[in-house]
């Protein structure tokens, strides 16, 4: 039954008053025939039913489709039903089946991957899920797969992509256009998404667009979905509008490619072809939907349709909708194309709750099911709008038949069934899709596909798949044995029914609320104890909000040069000294010449002055009680959360800090005053230690780590109950002299931490050796460490000094994680810093893996080095390649030429 007959099945479903058309009636199937008749018979009653009709038609529509299914599953789909159930009821197979998946079958070695696989198989035994026949071959190959890797290994890897080929296609062109074809003869259009993970280098970028070009040459293929990060390198929320100018002109390529090629539906209609982006992590949904906005905006793309993916547990995916449907009206008013939303309710939840765990955020879903259903309706509430339905179609992609069915539903119910389409996965419930598909034939297939040779890019699509669908409250884990009626529908359809009521008082706000730009909320700092410890979030750049606070940083640092630059006394005893010293210059190192501070140079008499008012601690530091010690260091981590900004300035000003590197030292420094005052605390209430200071404390912090390093040096020293004395590095004096004044505005006297710069060599080499200095902390060269020790062997040195720092990649890791984090460890913060990557130590089969040199060189030439006072060019590169003569002939068409 096709989509004409839709509004008679939904309207007898919900009023019990049915008359099946003719062309449809000969057709239709006993089953279905029986579930109408039923319905005819136990409608009765149910006009003052506080549901509201839509909703009641909905139920009972999903009644009808489930039935229906169940009668259309076949025998395979039976198998795989059984064994989906045994590994439900052991979550341990669940784990197993992860591990083997994403461990086993990296290396390209047979007998590497079998010591692996066996390894797995040893400790976690064969999951009990499997089927008799597939148990018994994996203790076989538990047993003696060592003897015949070369074998063993590959009849595997057969059999893994075997029983993944119903989810999974074969991105091959003879493969993939052989089973469009098939899919395309029996009415069903497909979406085909060729995976793989995240880019790092512009070649690859280039080669995954041209890869996307080519595929839409295919006239098998009609649809194409594309994420953002798969034809641009170097996104950056930072560089917002250099990411989105490249990611626009790369779009407009696709764009103009699918209005250009044809693709004949089953039906005779030729369409032009069709381009979704699909949505990714949360940080990049403003920029993918900005991106696709400004690039339909272009000239010569008024008439181009395009889509693109909104996730439903987003609140903020609420708000964006309404966005994108507004300007779509203004769009089509102006004689334009209509768009696409794909609403679905996301598939990234576990690596949203990761990213949320390591940052100290929120985490940027909806915390509950109930509330990411409620969302979903909320949007299909908004898509059906009769003004936005004309402008922006709609794409329903659940398995949720429940959800599907009030979609069909409201369509019937606006008229838009020519404007909505409903979208589930390739090879996931089968059964219910054909059901779906004998009452509308708007039917969308999300088909994932890869080559053979790249399998190993489809295991984080199959984990996500096997997280999202085993999820207690999802419809897909109970799809292969639901039954109408059972305690598992019961529950299903009430949560339906429930997530209706959560609707009106939803939130759309972001769940992310973190604004730089306010005042920061005052955190008790009376507490102290170690239990109520937690790290300091860093910043969200992914939040506007933020990124205005970087950009207001950038204006306010920017002119605070030459005669404006800051003048830095010594601090000495008390006093603030300006005269009879002499004056260096700190210079910008990403703008050569330029002066943005001047500070005094302390000679060795101020060295001894200093060190006797340490000694003398006329202010009482030690005299001060723990708790008093811990509540002003309290304060001053206080003083450092407001003058994030400034600590950040005068890193980018003094050291040529990047935000996203200084951003994270200004979060440390808070971290070592919280953890350190509430350490010191703890070791005071221990009542058989008496817990006392060394006495004077000099610290000599390094250049590289300006505001982390000796914040948490002077930290340290001053919880423990002891006077500091602070030789900063003089490449990074202002920065040290912003974080001692955060330190002297919470309390901390200019006695108990004196500020003092001095030359290395000379007065500083006597300062540290005074014999009234009991403790030296040095972060620095060894060298230096060493000199030290020969000035004063009996020193109290504590050093952090450097080395030569390793990175071991194996053949059984994740190659492309493995370069990304290299990238970082080696060239982040210039690669100055004492745990930076120098030497990369590679098993053999990695050494002589031509792609994973390539991949590495590719990542490490896409790197943009420019002035660190850009946001929008330093991120990323915005060099664009040699254009294709494709790509050149493409650009010269108009759309539909």
């Amino acid at each position: 039954m096709k989509a004409r007959h839709i509004q008679a099945v939904v309207h007898f479903a919900a009023q019990g008053e049915f008359q099946m058309p003719e062309s449809a009636e000969t057709a239709q199937p006993d089953s279905l025939e029986k579930a109408l008749e039923e319905i005819r018979r136990t409608s009765e009653g149910e006009a003052n039913s506080p549901v509201s009709v839509a909703v009641r038609r909905a139920t009972r529509l999903a009644r009808l489709l489930q039935e229906r299914a169940a009668d259309l599953q076949t025998p395979q789909e039976k198998k795989q039903q059984a064994e989906f159930e045994r590994m439900m009821q052991s979550p341990q197979d669940k784990a197993t089946l992860t591990q083997m998946t994403d461990q086993a079958f990296r290396s390209s070695n047979p007998g590497r991957a079998v010591s692996q696989l066996t390894h797995i198989l040893d400790v976690q035994g064969v999951p009990r899920f499997f089927s008799r026949t597939d148990w018994t071959l994996l203790k076989g190959f538990q047993s003696f797969g060592s003897y015949l890797p070369g074998v063993a290994v590959p009849l595997v890897k057969e059999k893994m992509r075997e029983e993944t080929a119903n989810v999974i296609l074969p991105a091959e062109d003879e493969l993939l256009a052989r089973h469009l074809e098939a899919r395309n003869q029996a009415g069903v259009r497909m979406n085909v998404n060729f995976l793989g993970e995240a880019l790092l280098g512009e070649e690859e970028a280039r080669s995954r667009l041209e890869s996307y070009l080519r595929a839409l040459q295919m006239p098998e293929l009609e649809v194409i979905s594309v994420k953002i990060s798969t034809i641009y390198s170097q996104i950056s929320s930072l560089a917002r509008e250099s990411s989105i100018e490249v990611l626009c002109e790369r779009l407009e390529l696709l764009y103009r490619a699918a209005a250009k090629m044809k693709f004949a539906r089953a039906d005779d209609n030729v369409v032009p072809k069709f381009v979704y982006l699909d949505m990714e992590e949360y940080r990049d949904m403003g920029i993918t939907a900005e991106a696709f906005m400004r690039t339909l905006d272009r000239k010569g793309l008024e008439n181009v349709g395009a889509g693109i993916a909104l996730q439903a547990y987003m609140p903020d995916s609420y708000v964006m909708q309404r966005r994108i449907n507004e300007w779509a009206r203004k769009r089509v008013a102006k004689g334009g194309a209509p768009v696409t939303i794909r609403l679905v309710k996301g598939a990234n939840m576990e690596m949203e709750r990761v990213e949320a765990s390591i940052q100290g955020w929120p985490q940027a879903p909806f915390k509950t099911k109930p509330e990411v259903d409620a969302n979903f309706k909320r949007m299909l509430h908004e898509g059906m709008r009769p003004e936005n339905i004309g402008a922006v179609h709609l794409g329903i992609a659940s398995h949720n038949l429940f959800d599907l069915s009030y979609g069909l539903v409201l369509a019937m119910e606006n008229n838009a069934l020519d404007k909505v389409q409903f979208e589930m996965l390739e090879g996931m419930a089968n059964h219910q899709r054909r059901a779906l598909f004998e009452i509308a034939e708007n039917l969308l297939l999300y088909s994932p596909a890869i080559k053979k040779e790249e399998f190993i890019f489809a295991i984080g699509y199959l984990i996500r798949r096997l997280d999202e669908n085993t999820g207690p409250d999802n419809f897909l884990r109970h799809a292969f044995r639901l039954q109408v009626s059972s305690p598992e529908w019961k529950a299903l359809e009430e949560g339906f029914l429930n997530s209706f009521e959560l609707i009106e008082d939803l939130p759309s706000k972001p769940r992310r609320t973190q604004n730089r730009r306010l005042s920061v909320a005052q955190v008790s700092s009376a507490d102290d104890s170690i239990e109520t410890f937690l790290n300091e979030p860093d910043t969200d750049f992914s939040l506007p909000e933020n990124v205005a606070w970087a950009e207001n940083i950038l204006d306010t640092w920017r002119g605070r040069t030459g005669e404006w630059a800051a003048d830095i006394p010594l601090v000495l005893a008390g006093q603030e000294i300006f005269d009879g010293r002499t004056v260096r210059e700190c210079l910008d190192p990403s703008r050569p010449g330029v002066v943005v501070g001047r500070f005094r140079l302390a000679n060795e008499d101020d060295a001894r002055q200093a060190v006797e008012c340490a000694r003398e601690d006329a202010d009482g530091w030690r005299d001060k009680s723990p708790e008093q010690r811990s509540e002003i260091l309290g304060k001053v981590a206080m003083e450092l959360r407001r003058s994030r900004g400034d600590l950040m300035g005068a890193a980018l000003a003094d050291g040529g800090k990047i935000f996203t590197e200084s951003d994270p030292e200004v979060s440390e420094a808070i971290d070592f005053l919280d953890f350190y005052r509430k350490s010191a605390s703890e070791f005071h209430r221990i009542k058989s230690l008496k817990a006392r200071g060394k006495g004077v404390v000099v610290v000599v912090p390094p250049w590289n780590f300006p505001i982390a390093i000796p914040c948490g040096g002077v930290a340290a020293a001053l919880a423990a109950g002891n006077t500091v004395i602070l030789k900063p590095a003089s490449e990074s004096a202002l920065v040290a002299y912003e974080f001692c004044q955060c330190f002297w505005r919470a309390g901390v006297s200019r006695q108990a931490l004196q500020f003092v710069p001095c030359p290395g060599s000379t007065v500083a080499a006597k300062l540290v050796s005074d014999p009234k200095v009991d403790v030296v902390i040095l972060t620095g060269g060894t060298d230096t460490a060493f000199a030290m020790l020969r000035n004063k062997p009996d020193m109290n040195l504590l050093a952090e000094t450097g080395g030569k720092n390793a990175t071991v990649v194996t053949a059984l890791s994740d190659r492309e994680q493995a370069i990304k984090h290299v990238l970082h460890s080696a060239f982040s913060h210039s690669g100055q810093k004492c745990s930076a990557t120098s030497l990369l130590i590679l098993e053999e089969e990695v050494y002589e893996d031509p792609e994973f040199k390539k991949t590495l060189c590719d990542a490490v030439n896409s790197m943009h080095v420019g002035s660190a006072w850009e946001l929008d060019t330093r991120m990323g590169p915005l060099i664009h390649p040699p254009e294709s003569d494709l790509e050149v002939a493409l650009k010269e068409l108009e759309p539909g030429e």
